[in-house]
């Protein structure tokens, strides 16, 4: 391929691994007419060009028809979408007067698809597809409530507060007989915890127990992630990978030039070639820094990411598939099914921090029986070091586990109040768990119990409307300007980390300045164009407190505890640095400090302290192991860069946590696999040849004290002697000075 060649003549980097990708099509299986029984459905499905189904399509419609619960596991652009949607549309076409919620992770999403499900309807006469979501008309939600589709497209955020608010709702729901949730790997962590609650308080308000049927990209868990969600005796359906077209990945490690100039320099190489591109990138503030700078390149260049705009989203979409821009920068938000047209390259600004997530964001290319390219740029860090040196495992790892925790109290608390406001809620109709929970909200004031049924009092009905956002948990900041213009939200705690006083916070290519945080309101200030370019990052320590101890074991010797803490971060100062270099200019102090304290669930390491170090040695060692477990972490089980806090003391005693009120299950997953971690961390902390600690091996940009006090070398000596089992009990019980 001469594009291929052209990388590797260039000396600006080292085009470490080349993957190809051949074109494989899915098993085939039987013809429509042999498993769809309504006549006008196959007449639908021939319309669209498909007159035989694949084998896990034919397999997934016999076991939905049959009425159990299914899970069905395939790739993207694989045709999932028919595999839930045919047996669904099949029995209500064949005289069943249910009716159908599809569930979309995201309002966007929703809007997106119906297109394609309304394929299959717009010709069944009296059959009718309606999308009930935040921009629903009033005039059509009227028209829901008087003539009720069959199917009926929204997502979990309209789920929560309809079931809560609108008796109207409720008795529209009562004759559901199947929920259906598509791209349900996105359910995960904190998120995942939430619609677990949902569907619960769902089915509750369904006359009778109904239908569950859950699709999803390949995931490492499908039996326990369904159990959770779906319900034990759930059946999973996993489809062959399957590729329309070639698809040729590239590993790049940039040698001459930073991470920034070699995507933008791809940018510019494929632009100039045609080809469209998506830039996928973890943070807003990269998304926004990357679409300026490529914009001064000269390529068509636009930002989309969670925090813009509805409409500012869909014009960007709109934008690509028209062919006027050259490339999108994105965050997740374009990770899943959304239609942007034909796509040529997909380019990931660093290892995306799951491995399900390269999967999902590579397989938007390559699925118009046109070849694609996917480029993953390996920065100054150290996983992007660790598969530098180990590419084969990084492209022959399984999929990601996906993260789903019911006993998270502080969702719990939301979903009980909203439970008792959805229908009559008895203690006795509630797990153990559960009551707990309920028996809490009762002794703090949040209900009430009257003739044996729960109930939210005032002070409840005040807590739930501060929480009504799912995507996370606890209180949010408003993000206004200084003329009054609302222009986003921020989630308590990154919120006092990233919008404190003096703050640069980057919003829809713009940079404003943050003038004050009061309360759950920042009031931000738009930048002028020629100020100089810089961004900022907090200075922050953290105080955690063990509360409860729910496992422990050792590992390697070493006493290792699961347990819920509280943990309070409090932002005292900030760094400026020059954009997009990085460099320190200065180092500033807040007026006051700001605080924010939340249970959350974690693990406790205790290493024992070095006799003969004195107490700073034990702290750089301490230190770089924490680090380095958390980076371990992200690639032994798929967590992201801020899923996981940590602190750690002189004392050897490290807490890495849930980094979200109420824990999301990261960490207990972290928890059973510590034994591979401290592997990896090793590896990681050895295998660096810097003098004592760099970004490549244990230097992180969410580091509280900007990585200071801590050495690489210490750790690997430590985390060695662990895995070589040299080390001795003694333990010692002052934490001494955290170092975050």
């Amino acid at each position: 391929m001469e594009l291929l060649e052209e990388l590797r003549s260039d000396s600006g980097h080292r085009v470490v691994y080349v993957k190809v990708e051949e074109p494989v099509e899915p098993k085939p299986g039987p013809p429509v007419e042999e498993v769809v029984r309504s006549e006008e459905l196959v007449r639908a499905l021939r319309r669209r060009g498909i007159h035989r189904l694949y084998e896990f399509q034919a397999e997934a419609i016999r076991l939905i028809s049959e009425g159990r619960n299914v899970l069905v596991v395939a790739g993207t652009g694989s045709g999932k979408t028919e595999a839930f949607l045919v047996p669904v549309l099949d029995r209500m076409l064949s005289g069943s007067q249910e009716l159908a919620v599809l569930v979309y992770p995201t309002k966007a999403l929703a809007r997106d698809q119906i297109e394609r499900v309304e394929g299959y309807t717009s010709e069944i006469f009296g059959f009718r597809v309606a999308t009930y979501d935040g921009d629903t008309p009033e005039k059509e939600r009227e028209l829901i409530f008087q003539y009720p589709p069959r199917l009926l497209v929204t997502n979990p955020d309209m789920l929560h507060l309809s079931l809560r608010q609108s008796q109207r709702f409720r008795d529209l729901v009562k004759r559901v007989g199947s929920v259906i949730l598509d791209d349900a790997h996105v359910y995960s962590g904190v998120f995942g915890s939430h619609v677990y609650y949902v569907l619960k308080r769902l089915r509750r308000v369904i006359e009778r127990s109904p239908q569950l049927v859950a699709a999803t990209a390949t995931i490492g868990n499908p039996q326990e992630f369904a159990s959770k969600l779906l319900g034990e005796d759930s059946a999973i359906v996993v489809a062959e990978p399957a590729r329309r077209a070639p698809v040729y990945h590239v590993m790049l490690e940039p040698t001459a030039r930073s991470r920034t100039a070699e995507v933008l320099a791809l940018l510019r190489r494929l632009s100039e070639r045609g080809l469209r591109t998506l830039v996928f990138v973890d943070s807003h503030r990269l998304a926004e820094s990357l679409s300026i700078l490529a914009a001064r390149e000269g390529v068509r260049a636009a930002v989309h990411r969670a925090g813009l705009l509805p409409e500012e989203r869909r014009k960007v979409e709109e934008r690509l598939r028209k062919g006027e821009l050259d490339a999108v920068v994105a965050t997740p938000t374009l990770e899943l099914g959304i239609d942007i047209g034909e796509l040529d390259a997909v380019i990931m600004y660093g290892v995306p921090p799951t491995f399900s997530k390269y999967l999902q964001r590579a397989g938007r290319v390559g699925r118009r029986r046109k070849a694609g390219y996917v480029f993953l740029v390996l920065g100054n860090d150290p996983i992007s070091s660790y598969y530098g040196r180990h590419p084969e495992e990084f492209y022959g790892q399984s999929p990601d586990p996906v993260f789903l925790e019911p006993r998270n109290e502080e969702v719990a608390k939301v979903h009980l109040l909203s439970m008792s406001l959805d229908s009559p809620l008895r203690l006795d109709e509630l797990d153990e768990f559960e009551r707990v929970v309920a028996l809490r909200l009762l002794s703090e004031g949040l209900l009430r119990q009257s003739s044996g049924y729960l109930r939210p009092t005032r002070r409840g009905v005040a807590f739930l409307r501060e929480r009504d956002n799912i995507r996370g948990v606890g209180e949010q900041v408003r993000i206004v300007t200084d003329t009054g213009k609302v222009i986003g939200y921020r989630e308590l705690p990154q919120a006092i980390k990233e919008l404190f006083p003096g703050a640069v916070y980057l919003h829809a290519g713009r940079a404003y300045l943050s003038v004050r945080l009061e309360g759950r309101r920042a009031v931000v200030k738009l930048v002028p164009t020629k100020a100089p370019p810089v961004v900022t990052s907090p200075l922050y320590y953290t105080m955690p407190s063990e509360e409860e101890v729910h496992d422990e074991r050792r590992v390697y010797g070493i006493p290792v505890r699961y347990i819920t803490l509280t943990v309070q971060d409090v932002v005292y100062g900030y760094v400026v640095k020059s954009f997009p270099e990085g460099q320190v200019i200065s180092q500033r102090l807040l007026e006051s400090e700001l605080s924010y304290s939340f249970r959350t669930k974690g693990i406790l390491i205790e290493f024992p302290p070095r006799a003969a170090w004195t107490e700073l040695q034990n702290a750089e060692a301490f230190h770089a192991i924490e680090h380095a477990l958390i980076y371990a972490a992200q690639m032994i089980v798929g967590a992201s860069p801020t899923d996981l806090g940590g602190v750690s003391f002189p004392s050897g005693h490290i807490f890495i946590y849930d980094a979200f009120p109420g824990g999301s299950g990261v960490s207990a997953r972290l928890f059973a696999e510590l034994e591979k971690a401290m592997a990896r961390a090793l590896d990681i902390t050895s295998r660096c040849t810097c003098e004592d600690g760099c970004p490549r091996c244990i230097f992180s940009p969410y580091c509280g004290n900007n990585n200071k006090v801590l050495s690489r070398r210490r750790a690997a000596e430590v985390l060695g002697e662990v895995m070589s089992l040299r080390l001795t009990a003694a333990r010692t019980e002052r934490f001494g000075k955290p170092i975050v």
